[in-house]
């Protein structure tokens, strides 16, 4: 294979730790929220379980027909006679409470109780009838097409366990159960800080040497799909005593902060200093492609991270290690994110010493999965990501990876348009 060409060759730090060891560690300093309060069924959609939730009933609570039909005793059943008289009818909420003789039938709609004395129900489409009688043209068994209680939900039993992330089928169990208030983990307050002189706000006019503050905007969207309370505190010039001022300021609202950009050793990266006075650095540098320089520590109670300030850095980072560190802090059941293999459908370059996380576009075609890059693979090409549907995992002892090789690709959503 012809040599890929490669502009950076900064690529291995020996006291970078790995996206496992970093990983380890912050799930290692994190405890669970203990802190849980009770909300309407209809709010507690995306919020986090904080108690099993027992059923107090049975799901049905009664014998029903599970279809339309006639409810029928199957020992009166006679081959030779199948004749029965309808001596009445029981809709779904209004039971026909009365016993049942043998060689008698009761009309039934779907959901609708099985009277006493009955064991089977025949469907409509197999029953003739003439005045007050039906007949029946095949044989019967015992409890055919019958809901038995407790069939769906048993009493008693653990219906959603703490930790469940409650989506809508959710909601229509807990309302199937008749309970209006869900026992949820309190929301945390996440706050996010960016710094840098070169920043703008969207609402002013660009002049050269700046750029606009869209680290800002993309972390919100970012927070938005977790149970969380987010505090912007806008930007912060590079300066350290500015810095920490407002470092510490929101530390002590917040149970996470997260600042992006200054965190690398330029002269005008103060934030590593800063986390180092105010409260403890747990590790710095990461061996990850994008975003190597990613300061992960605490000020006081307040978890910490410094994510670098490329748009892109800023995506992977957070989706590798803040992703972890909310669904920790919340007490979210542990879910393994999907891995598949692909084949490559381009070369692409790499050096060894860091895991890399290319942006890819996954495709299936005749049953095969394929990726590609999704274009340029820079940390400040943020539309790599955009059009993107998959992380191209690659590994740190890989080097420059052929056209053809089987790859793991993590992808985020299977979005239909990537299917051919």
């Amino acid at each position: 294979m012809k040599k890929i060409k490669d502009n950076c060759f900064n690529e291995f730090d020996p006291n970078a730790m790995s996206v496992e060891g970093a990983l380890d560690n912050i799930l290692k300093s994190i405890n669970n929220i203990k802190t849980s309060e009770y909300v309407d069924l209809k709010k507690a959609y995306g919020r986090i379980l904080s108690k099993n939730v027992k059923s107090r009933i049975n799901v049905p609570n009664y014998k029903n027909s599970a279809m339309d039909g006639y409810a029928i005793n199957v020992e009166s059943f006679n081959e030779n006679d199948k004749t029965y008289e309808c001596i009445g009818e029981s809709f779904a909420g209004n039971p026909f409470l009365k016993s049942v003789k043998k060689n008698q039938a009761i009309k039934v709609m779907t959901g609708g109780m099985i009277p006493s004395g009955c064991n089977a129900v025949v469907m409509k489409e197999l029953v003739t009838k003439t005045g007050s009688f039906i007949n029946t043209g095949s044989t019967i068994i015992e409890d055919q097409n019958i809901r038995f209680p407790g069939e769906d939900i048993k009493k008693n039993t653990i219906v959603l366990k703490a930790g469940k992330e409650i989506d809508e089928i959710d909601i229509g169990i807990l309302a199937s159960l008749g309970i209006s208030k869900v026992p949820v983990k309190k929301k945390p307050i996440i706050g996010f800080i960016s710094t840098g002189n070169e920043l703008v706000s969207i609402k002013k006019p660009i002049k050269m040497s700046q750029v606009y503050d869209s680290n800002r905007y993309l972390l919100h969207g970012l927070l938005l799909k977790y149970p969380v309370e987010i505090k912007d505190y806008g930007v912060v010039k590079d300066k350290m005593i500015t810095i920490e001022k407002k470092f510490v300021e929101a530390s002590s609202d917040c149970d996470v902060l997260i600042t992006t950009g200054g965190v690398s050793v330029g002269d005008a990266d103060y934030v590593k200093d800063v986390l180092e006075k105010v409260g403890k650095v747990n590790f710095w540098k990461i061996a990850v492609k994008p975003g190597r320089p990613l300061a992960y520590g605490k000020i006081n109670k307040c978890i910490f991270f410094g994510l670098p300030g490329n748009p892109v850095s800023v995506v992977v980072t957070f989706n590798l290690f803040v992703n972890a560190a909310l669904n920790k802090l919340l007490g979210k059941s542990n879910d393994h994110p999907l891995s598949l293999e692909a084949e490559l459908l381009t070369d692409i370059k790499k050096r060894k010493g860091r895991k890399e996380y290319k942006r890819g576009i996954l495709i299936s075609k005749k049953s095969k999965l394929y990726v590609r890059k999704s274009g340029s693979q820079g940390s400040n090409i943020l539309s790599s990501v955009k059009d993107a549907n998959c992380y191209i995992e690659l590994s740190e002892n890989m080097r420059e990876v052929c056209k053809g090789t089987k790859v793991k690709v993590l992808p985020f959503t299977l979005k239909s348009e990537y299917y051919e």
